[in-house]
């Protein structure tokens, strides 16, 4: 099913987007990429481009689309997050292309707590095709926006990236940890995170904001730095024997990119419980999850304990990943269906 596709989206070689991207050029499609952190990021505007979608990068990012569309004619203009495309825009697309297919698939929370940002892809909701959304409750939410059609996408693992790695020299002795997470700062993290120091447990943090929480001076002698990504991110990972995952409360999570990467690289991950997680992987066998601080305390102890079972999870997750379609490639074969199905 190789198509043309206009691609919308962040371009930066370590977002989730661009490797969505790349896997749908590997994929055979004819890929017309537009990279809107240019557009939207830098300089004085920045704050009004991300926040309000309004400015004068919002508007030349709009006229090089309509540029692209004259040009190339493409079978599918898909926007990758948050949109900035404006309705007139989108109203020369539909009657330029009329046959054009236009999707939005969002990894963020366009209709939760922070959908004042998303003022312009709430306000052209209708003039969408499809959106793909990570939330069931997004579904409901959006169509009370317009939207015509609204399906669920969960994430997705890269595999020529994420995979195991075995830690050799330098790189042993640098990443090797008994327990780690990767992830932005947010409260709900921050507890459960000290909550695990006062009770003796050392745990490796890397990622960002972190010392804008209440409880910095007693994370800060664990903390290894801000977000890595690429090799970095990987080699980090691998060094984890016990992988904790926290969800975004913030953004209503139930599952995230982490969610395939941990297992995808062979790690054993102890995750915040969620229904789509214990979807994803079954609890105790192939994943282990948690739901209180106190049941993440004993959890922990217990797989530092039980480096053997900890081992059998790892494996069982990873082949998981493998078995289930969670890869890129995967999740986007399943998005191009469902847009021509």
């Amino acid at each position: 099913m190789e198509k043309s596709i206009l691609y919308i989206g962040s371009l930066n070689e370590y977002s989730n987007s661009y490797g969505r991207y790349k896997t749908l050029k590997s994929m055979g499609n004819k890929m017309i990429p537009i990279d809107t952190d240019p557009y939207i990021f830098g300089g004085l505007f920045e704050k009004f481009h991300h926040h309000l979608n309004v400015g004068p990068g919002i508007l030349a990012l709009n006229k090089k689309i309509l540029k692209a569309i004259e040009e190339t004619a493409p079978e599918i203009i898909w926007v990758d997050n948050k949109p900035f495309l404006r309705s007139v825009t989108l109203k020369k697309i539909r009657k330029a292309v009329p046959s054009v297919k236009i999707i939005n698939l969002i990894t963020d929370d366009p209709t939760g707590k922070y959908k004042n940002a998303w003022r312009l892809g709430l306000h052209t909701a209708p003039f969408y095709d499809i959106h793909f959304v990570q939330r069931n409750i997004n579904i409901a939410e959006l169509k009370k926006y317009g939207a015509n059609r609204v399906e669920i996408c969960y994430r997705s693992y890269d595999p020529g990236l994420h995979r195991p790695l075995t830690l050799t020299g330098p790189d042993l002795q640098q990443y090797k940890t008994p327990i780690g997470f990767i992830g932005t700062y947010e409260s709900a993290r921050e507890e459960s995170i000290v909550h695990l120091l006062k009770n003796n447990i050392r745990v490796s943090i890397t990622g960002n904001d972190w010392e804008k929480g209440r409880h910095w001076k007693m994370i800060q002698p664990y903390y290894q730095g801000p977000s890595v990504y690429g090799e970095a991110y990987v080699k980090t990972i691998n060094g984890f024997d016990i992988a904790l995952h926290f969800l975004r409360h913030a953004n209503r999570d139930e599952q995230d990119s982490r969610t395939f990467e941990l297992p995808a690289c062979g790690a054993f991950m102890l995750a915040e419980k969620s229904g789509v997680h214990q979807w994803l992987f079954e609890e105790g066998k192939e994943a282990v999850f948690f739901e209180s601080k106190k049941e993440l305390l004993e959890k922990v102890k217990y797989y530092l304990e039980h480096p053997a079972e900890r081992k059998l999870i790892a494996e069982a997750g990873r082949a998981r990943c493998l078995a289930s379609g969670y890869s890129h490639e995967a999740r986007l074969k399943e998005v191009l269906e469902k847009i021509f199905g």
